[in-house]
């Protein structure tokens, strides 16, 4: 792997462009000071500065609810909004770095599977589709989260300059600084922006490297769709080449279980952590909008838009693998077993059992990622702001 100062190749193959398609993963990971791609030691000075950075924000958090301790309960609330975030964070942290090896063996395994499919030609066109709107993916991304961070500190320094008052772009405080005197104010508001800025950062490094771990399970499967759509035409043919025959029908089984540890791998992986931050998502989707809606704190809409975002994303792509795997069970059932020998079929009959019991993404084991969880999510975020409304409409 590339180091994130060293411009990606231009891409020529198939397999190249995958390759530069983990370029926004590391570029991220390598400002946060990890870097998925490779066993060595991430004790370096950029890992040590935001572990540092985020264990700030707790401080100020805590020293913040100290002095509004005497203020009204939605300033703590609006503080706590933060907290949870960066609770968030510090969960993504900690996976990256205590199951580092695992991220680089996923990766690893990923760009095996890809070059063994991108080995026969005629899978190419899939795997580079499926490059082009990852890489489109990772784009839109970028532009959510970053614009999420920017809309906040734009329209909080309009109002301040427009309305002449310091308004706080976030409910933090700076110990020993007074955010009402001009020297103050732009202390706490660089600190804010750079919180800001920190907390686009650290999502991105493990939103990206999600998408780009789970993503290619899409073309994998529809690769193995169009190899055994191949090998169905060898055993159609007027004359079998009994030798070619063997020797495909192997080539699909390794392609299927590689496909198949890999996910497993995956699963195993993503299991807590998505627990951890769905769970975190949900109740912060809970408290932005009563700090919306009751509050008036329109900083919290901003929050909103970008993990409605990030829940859709995971829960869309949960429901797809589960998807990819219920095709690739199709398409091992569509395989010509009866013009096979019988320790072909054997073969077939084994791949189908696999495939029959692979599992799917989920939230710690509680609940499947995908979009029945999604919706249920969101049916209770519609109950929330329906009672609010009736209580305080």
């Amino acid at each position: 792997m590339e180091s994130p100062g060293v411009k990606p190749p231009k891409a020529s193959t198939s397999l190249q462009e995958f390759r530069n398609s983990f370029e926004t993963v590391r570029k991220v990971t390598y400002m946060v000071g990890i870097d998925p791609f490779t066993m060595e030691s991430d004790l370096n000075v950029r890992f040590f500065g935001s572990t540092m950075f985020m264990a700030l924000i707790y401080v100020l958090c805590f020293y913040t609810g100290w002095e509004l301790r005497d203020a009204e309960g939605y300033r703590i609330l609006e503080m706590a909004m933060i907290l949870v975030l960066n609770a968030q964070g510090t969960n993504k942290m900690w996976i990256g770095f205590v199951h580092k090896p695992r991220y680089c063996q996923l990766f690893q395994s990923s760009e095996q599977i890809y070059e063994s499919f991108d080995g026969d030609a005629r899978n190419r066109p899939i795997l580079r589709n499926l490059v082009a709107k990852m890489n489109l993916l990772l784009k839109w991304i970028v532009i959510v989260y970053a614009s999420s961070g920017v809309l906040i500190m734009v329209l909080v320094a309009l109002y301040a300059i427009v309305a002449r008052e310091k308004f706080l772009a976030l409910t933090v405080m700076v110990p020993f600084v007074d955010h009402t005197s001009l020297t103050g104010y732009l202390i706490v508001y660089l600190t804010h922006m750079a919180m800001a800025a920190f907390c686009a950062n650290g999502y991105l490094a493990s939103d990206t490297a999600f998408i780009v771990t789970v993503v290619p399970i899409i073309a994998y499967a529809n690769s193995l769709q169009n190899e055994i759509r191949n090998f169905n035409l060898l055993l159609q043919a007027p004359e079998r080449d009994e030798a070619l025959i063997a020797e495909k029908l192997l080539r699909i089984c390794q392609l299927h279980q590689m496909i198949d540890e890999f996910e497993q791998e995956a699963i195993a992986h993503f299991k807590g952590g998505c627990l951890v931050q769905v769970a975190l998502q949900a109740g912060t989707l809970l408290l932005t909008i009563f700090l919306a809606y009751i509050c008036g704190y329109v900083q919290a809409l901003s929050i909103f838009m970008a993990l409605i975002f990030q829940l859709t994303q995971y829960c869309a792509l949960g429901t797809i693998v589960t998807a990819k795997n219920d095709q690739m069970i199709h398409d091992i059932y569509e395989i010509g077993w009866h013009r096979l020998d019988k320790p072909q079929q054997q073969m077939v009959a084994f791949m189908l059992h696999r495939a029959q019991n692979a599992k799917e993404l989920s939230v710690g084991g509680v609940a499947p990622l995908n979009l029945v969880t999604y919706v249920q999510i969101m049916k209770t975020t519609y109950s929330f702001l329906a009672m609010l409304i009736t209580l305080f409409g």
